[in-house]
C-alpha cells in the first residue's frame, strides 16, 4: 500500500487526533490512567458560544463513543457533520480511548458524558431530554471475559440499552435510534448465510446478552410503535481496538516477542470487517437512507473468511515474524458464523477494505510515520 492511500485513509478516519504511529495507542498495551471529570451542558437546538449562538440540525447520543467502533465513528462524524452535536456517554472502562476522547473535546459540537448508562436511568432522561437521535455501541464484548463473569455482562448490556430504550420511549423528540448488535446472535452456521429474519440462537453470554436486547428491541417495537434499526456487524477490526480479540491480540504478541495463543486446533471460521467500513455502513444507513432503514435488521459484513490459525499465519507473514502456541479451548467455540449482506448491499454499500489490506494497513501505521 502506498503512501498516498495511507494518508488517504488517515484522512477518512479522522484520526489525525491521535498519534496512530504511537504502537500503545494502537493497539492497547499499557495506557497511562486518566482522571476523568463529568462533562455535561444541556443540549438543546441551539448553544451559545461565548456570545455566538450556533444551530444544529441533529442532537445525537452516542452510547459507549469510547469504546474501539465508537470512537472510529465518532472521530469521522465530528469531523465530516459540524451541524450535527454529539454527546458521547461512557463509563470509561478498561477498553475506553480516553485520549481520543479528550482531543474530540476541542471540538464545539462535541460534548462528552461520564456515566454508566445500566445504572442511572433518572440523569440519562435528563441528557437526552433534546436529543433527536441515539446511536447505541454500548456493549461489553469480550467472550472470554463473558465466560467468566456471565451475570455482569448481563446486567451491564441488556439494562444499559434498555434504558436507553426508556429514553426513546418517553422522549418524543427522539426520531432514529440505531443499534449495533453482532452477527454472534445467530450462532454456529453450518451451511449457507444467515439472513436478517434467521432464528437467533447464541451459544456463550456475550452472545446472548445482545440477542435479549435484539429481543427487547422488537418488543418496544411492537409495544409502544418506536422506530429502532439494528445493525449485525461480524469480526470488526483496526487501529485502538484493545488486544483481546484474535487481530490485535496476535500483532500485540508479535511486538512484544511472546508466543501467540491459539484456541483448539484453530479451525474455527470467521469473516472480519475493517473499522472504517462498519463506520461508513452506519453513515448508508442512518444518513443517507434513514426513511427507508426505520425498524429494520442489517447484515454488515466482510468477505474474506478464515480459520483462526490460518489467519494467525497471515498476520505472522504480514508482520515478518510470529510464534504460535496452542492452548485449551474455550467452554464451546463457534464452529463458524456467516451472515447474508445483500439487504445493506441493496442500500449501495459494500466493504472497500480487504482483510490483507487492511492488516497490510495496520502494520504500515505501526511501522512508519505518515508525513
Amino acid at each position: 500500500m502506498c503512501k498516498e492511500q495511507l494518508n488517504f485513509f488517515r484522512c477518512v478516519f479522522s484520526l489525525s487526533y491521535v498519534d496512530i504511529t504511537d504502537r500503545n495507542i494502537l493497539w492497547g498495551e499499557k495506557k497511562k490512567k486518566h482522571k476523568h471529570k463529568l462533562y455535561y451542558t444541556q443540549t438543546t437546538s441551539q448553544l451559545d458560544l461565548k456570545g455566538m449562538t450556533v444551530s444544529f440540525d441533529k442532537r445525537i447520543v452516542v452510547s459507549g463513543g469510547a469504546g474501539f467502533i465508537g470512537i472510529h465513528f465518532l472521530c469521522y462524524m465530528v469531523k465530516k457533520y459540524p451541524n450535527f452535536h454529539f454527546t458521547c456517554i461512557d463509563k470509561l472502562n478498561y477498553a475506553s480511548n480516553a485520549t481520543e476522547i479528550e482531543n474530540l473535546k476541542s471540538f464545539s459540537n462535541f460534548e462528552f458524558v461520564h456515566l454508566d448508562l445500566s445504572d442511572n436511568l433518572e440523569y440519562l432522561l435528563k441528557i437526552t431530554k433534546n436529543t433527536t437521535d441515539i446511536i447505541n455501541f454500548a456493549a461489553e464484548s469480550s467472550v472470554d471475559r463473558s465466560f467468566k463473569d456471565p451475570v455482569y455482562f448481563t446486567k451491564n448490556n441488556i439494562l444499559a440499552t434498555q434504558n436507553l430504550l426508556e429514553c426513546h420511549r418517553l422522549n418524543p423528540s427522539i426520531g432514529y435510534f440505531l443499534h449495533i448488535s453482532t452477527d454472534e446472535v445467530y450462532g454456529d452456521v453450518y451451511e449457507g448465510d444467515n439472513k436478517e429474519n434467521a432464528v437467533m440462537n447464541p451459544t456463550n453470554p456475550y452472545s446472548a446478552s445482545k440477542a435479549a436486547i435484539d429481543l427487547i428491541i422488537k418488543s418496544y417495537q411492537y409495544s409502544y410503535k418506536l422506530p429502532i434499526t439494528i445493525l449485525r456487524p461480524n469480526n470488526v477490526y483496526g487501529p485502538l481496538q484493545y488486544p483481546e480479540k484474535i487481530i490485535p491480540l496476535t500483532i500485540q504478541c508479535i511486538n512484544e516477542k511472546k508466543p501467540i495463543p491459539v484456541h483448539g486446533k484453530g479451525t474455527n471460521k470467521r469473516k472480519y470487517l475493517y473499522v472504517l467500513d462498519i463506520v461508513l455502513a452506519i453513515e448508508t444507513v442512518w444518513i443517507k437512507n434513514p426513511m427507508t432503514t426505520v425498524n429494520q435488521i442489517y447484515n454488515i459484513g466482510g468477505t474474506d473468511e478464515l480459520d483462526n490459525l490460518s489467519l494467525i499465519k497471515l498476520i505472522m507473514e504480514i508482520f515478518g515474524r510470529g510464534e504460535i502456541q496452542f492452548i485449551k479451548d474455550r467452554n464451546y467455540n463457534d464452529t463458524n458464523y456467516s451472515i447474508d449482506t445483500t439487504k445493506i448491499h441493496n442500500l449501495g454499500w459494500s466493504p472497500k477494505i480487504s482483510l490483507v489490506q487492511g492488516l497490510q494497513l495496520c502494520k504500515q501505521l505501526l511501522d512508519s510515520p505518515i508525513e
